[in-house]
């Protein structure tokens, strides 16, 4: 936990944030993380008094779950944009369902992550992405994507030689695989500049708005390989 916290410094450091969760355990475990790091200037469990709260404050991160005891995490993430559009959202997701995933990037995430990576630094992992690439979702969500549409659409499925470069299709599968741009350009050993300039390129091919979006368009397309067995969700109790 103190080296999750010592990386975590350059993420959280003057980031006003707001925490928002039905489970009041998660939200005493991410204060715990904040704690000396970031300003945490307030927690809520529903979406009214979690938008209340970034009313009051002047808040650059709204860490949320999908789950609120009243409302829902992406309305109060879509609630919050609108009110507050430079505010950066990070969802964990509780719920492993499509449905779920779909309706936080529609309300405008710039990152999503599983709720069982909090213990393991994915949180951390997500928001420094953020900060380099702009939006990011972690393995097991693009895994959960990925599984979810595994299923060819014979009308919609294209050659994926036939839309993009050879890098330009490396580096969408590395956006699949939850990658961010580092990682990417680390593992096909580039600059991270070319990554970035591919990343752009892609998007105005599959004429995608953000990553995020290039991802299900890959997924919804089937222009990338049939996924890896789906990452396992283990339900565990709170302690």
């Amino acid at each position: 936990m103190r080296e999750i916290r010592t990386r975590s410094l350059p993420v959280l450091k003057d980031r006003r944030t707001v925490i928002a969760s039905a489970d009041r355990v998660l939200i005493t475990a991410l204060t715990h993380l904040f704690e000396g790091i970031g300003p945490l200037v307030g927690a809520a469990t529903s979406e009214q008094d979690a938008l209340n709260c970034l009313t009051a404050n002047d808040v650059q991160l709204l860490v949320c779950t999908d789950l609120l005891e009243s409302g829902s995490g992406p309305a109060l993430v879509a609630a919050a944009k609108a009110q507050h559009p430079q505010l950066r959202c990070l969802m964990l997701i509780q719920r492993p369902l499509l449905s779920t995933i779909d309706a936080a990037i529609a309300s405008g995430c710039e990152g999503l992550c599983s709720r069982e990576r909090l213990g393991d630094g994915g949180v951390l992992s997500v928001l420094q992405a953020m900060d380099s690439d702009g939006i990011h979702m972690d393995p097991t969500i693009t895994g959960v994507c990925q599984h979810s549409r595994r299923r060819p659409s014979r009308g919609m499925a294209s050659p994926l030689s036939d839309v993009l470069s050879l890098r330009e299709e490396d580096v969408l599968r590395g956006l699949c695989r939850g990658l961010s741009n580092q990682e990417i350009a680390d593992q096909l050993h580039l600059a991270i500049d070319t990554i970035k300039h591919a990343v752009t390129s892609l998007l105005r091919k599959l004429e995608a708005r953000d990553r995020t979006q290039a991802v299900l368009i890959a997924f919804q397309h089937n222009l990338v390989d049939p996924p890896a067995p789906i990452p396992r969700w283990h339900h565990r109790s709170d302690r």
